[in-house]
């Protein structure tokens, strides 16, 4: 006669723990497949950031070449004479794909620097009672809307919001900043060129002694160095053929080489800034500061 064999106490815990390892087992390699697939995926994304921040490089140097040899044939030019009004289009570039690339610049100066290090004593002081003038009169979006790290001290009339030639026009007039106001505003909306003389009409018309002149020249800028560079990048074939499928925008210097041999007064700089911008909405040239 046969009888079942239960089980010792023994047994019992080796199986136990013995279960217990197969647990643990496939812990450690789920774990280990999960930390292989997050390393995977995270170097996925970086190959991923790197190609475009490549693919964004070459574009925007690609692009400087291209705006240097529209820069070329203005001959000196004004830019504001050859710009088309409105929109700051400069020129249409069409790639071999039948792409098209659409560029604009725009007076990015209008902003008032925030990083005053580097920038004379005189600068700094004019420059802290600016900044100080705008934080009174704005709310934190608006102040950094208005403000600028990067560039010269000078700030452009054409492209300056009412809150920056208000804080502006008050360093540089005092007392007389309303009346100075008024004159800055008829020549801003005139359409006219804003140069030294026009500038100097304004002085005299709004009553500047001496010294406000020379803190107006200091303060607004006659030759504007700072541009936005704004590229729209249009399907040539496809689905979504003459769409806009991609936007960038930078910021770069032009600068005013009055001595210059070859003909060209006007030097491109390198891009200050370069970055994607989204489609289907408003942007705003703070975005590229």
């Amino acid at each position: 006669m046969t009888r079942d064999r239960s089980p010792s106490r023994e047994e019992t815990d080796r199986r136990a723990f013995a279960f217990v390892m197969v647990i643990l087992l496939l812990m450690v390699v789920s774990m280990g497949l999960g930390l292989a697939m997050m390393r995977f995926s995270a170097q996925s994304k970086t190959v991923a950031r790197q190609v475009a921040k490549y693919q964004e490089h070459h574009l925007g140097r690609g692009l400087q070449e291209a705006i240097g040899a529209w820069l070329r044939q203005q001959n000196g030019r004004d830019l504001t004479e050859v710009l088309e009004p409105l929109t700051g289009h400069a020129m249409d570039i069409v790639l071999a794909d039948g792409s098209e690339v659409s560029v604009f610049l725009r007076d990015a100066q209008g902003a008032a620097l925030s990083n005053l290090s580097g920038s004379s004593d005189m600068e700094i002081e004019e420059g802290g009672l600016l900044l100080r003038n705008l934080a009174a009169n704005t709310d934190e979006d608006q102040y950094l809307r208005d403000t600028r790290p990067f560039g010269p001290f000078k700030i452009s009339i054409a492209s300056a919001s009412d809150r920056v030639l208000d804080a502006a026009s008050r360093v540089i007039a005092g007392s007389l900043a309303d009346r100075f106001l008024a004159e800055l505003g008829s020549l801003r909306y005139s359409g006219e060129p804003i140069t030294r003389t026009e500038l100097t009409r304004v002085a005299t018309a709004a009553g500047l002694d001496a010294e406000q002149r020379a803190a107006l020249f200091r303060v607004f800028a006659t030759d504007i160095e700072l541009w936005a560079v704004i590229i729209e990048v249009r399907a040539g074939g496809g689905m979504r053929q003459g769409q806009t499928i991609a936007r960038y925008g930078g910021v770069t210097s032009i600068r005013i080489n009055s001595s210059s041999r070859t003909g060209n007064p006007q030097e491109l700089g390198a891009f200050i800034t370069w970055r994607e911008l989204e489609l289907g909405q408003d942007y705003d040239l703070s975005q590229l500061y």
